[in-house]
């Protein structure tokens, strides 16, 4: 099937649902959402009182058994959903000309215009689907396949012109089993591997989990004493469970007198204007590339237009859901 045809089948009886809600300390995944309604109102407004008759038709606002309990209950709701609005605005302030939406009397979210739609636009709401593969799960292969392709982009970008940056995931630079991509690796780093841990890796498995994108910054002399970054691409909703996992190369390869920086970069909105992250409870000590460094760190476009994920958002922009 081809992925036009994909997109075609999924759309015929798409109707948008959050799914199972996440807590409410989990803000920045309510504004994915709401941003997920706007986009799919096309060019109709989506008001606060809209989405609080969504959240109670989706049962993510749930009727209180007495009238005092609901009305308090009610009061709650209201703060909860001009809480979501407000943080709307600040990503519209922190990305600027990268939101593709628009904020107007502080309750109202309207997408752009088609015609001002440009392609970082577009990018920003790759990065939105990415972030929401429960609902878009049918495309998570080409979604997690090439968000992993533009944090290639990005860690180019972000690291200096003489780095050398590698994919080891999905798309990865090496071939054979994970033994041998492994040692191929440690060899262009110029580092030896640690046999005792490494004889633990099955001989026969390709893929060994948890490195996805190498960058280091070599010296001329040769000896592999530089600034190594090594990272873990998700797009899951439980993204902070695998922070860990780059760690395992720690026990793999002998990194010479400094260990390397372990890297997550995510999909996800983090940045606040307190200058902090949301989630921050969840970060360990993790360099983390959310959605407004990854744009900050594209310098082109280009990349993006051999992506399926493009006409998928494409068609998002196009697709108006039914008002039922």
């Amino acid at each position: 099937m081809s992925f036009n045809k994909k997109i075609a089948n999924f759309f015929k009886g798409f109707s948008l649902e959050m799914g199972t809600a996440p807590t409410r300390n989990l803000i920045y995944l309510y504004a994915d959402y709401i941003e997920l309604v706007s986009l799919f109102s096309n060019q109709n407004y989506v008001t606060t009182s809209d989405i609080l008759d969504r959240f109670k038709d989706e049962e993510i606002i749930r009727q209180r058994k007495s009238d005092a309990d609901q009305s308090e209950a009610n009061d709650e709701n209201e703060r909860f959903v001009d809480s979501i609005f407000r943080l709307l605005i600040e990503r519209k302030q922190i990305f600027g000309d990268d939101y593709p939406f628009r904020i107007d009397h502080v309750d109202r979210i309207i997408l752009k215009e088609e015609a001002n739609i440009t392609e970082r636009n577009k990018i920003y709401i790759y990065l939105l689907l990415s972030s929401s593969l429960n609902i878009f799960a049918d495309f998570q292969p080409e979604l997690t396949t090439e968000f992993e392709l533009l944090c290639t982009e990005v860690l180019r970008n972000f690291l200096p012109s003489h780095a050398i940056v590698k994919s080891f995931g999905k798309n990865s630079d090496y071939t054979g089993t994970a033994v041998q991509k492994i040692e191929a690796l440690a060899n262009d780093m110029k580092i030896s591997i640690r046999q005792e841990n490494f004889s633990e890796i099955s001989s026969k498995g390709t893929q060994e989990k948890g490195l996805d994108l190498i960058g280091w910054i070599p010296f001329h002399d040769g000896v592999p004493n530089f600034l190594s970054i090594l990272a873990q691409c998700a797009c899951g909703k439980e993204w902070y469970k695998k922070q860990g996992e780059t760690s395992r190369y720690n026990h793999y390869m002998n990194f010479h007198r400094l260990d390397p920086v372990h890297t997550m970069f995510i999909p996800y909105s983090l940045v606040s204007q307190k200058q902090s992250f949301f989630s921050s409870t969840e970060i360990t000590n993790k360099l983390i590339f959310e959605r407004k460094r990854i744009l900050n760190y594209l310098n082109t476009t280009v990349f993006f237009n051999v992506f399926n994920s493009k006409l998928l958002v494409e068609k998002c922009i196009e697709f108006e859901e039914k008002i039922i």
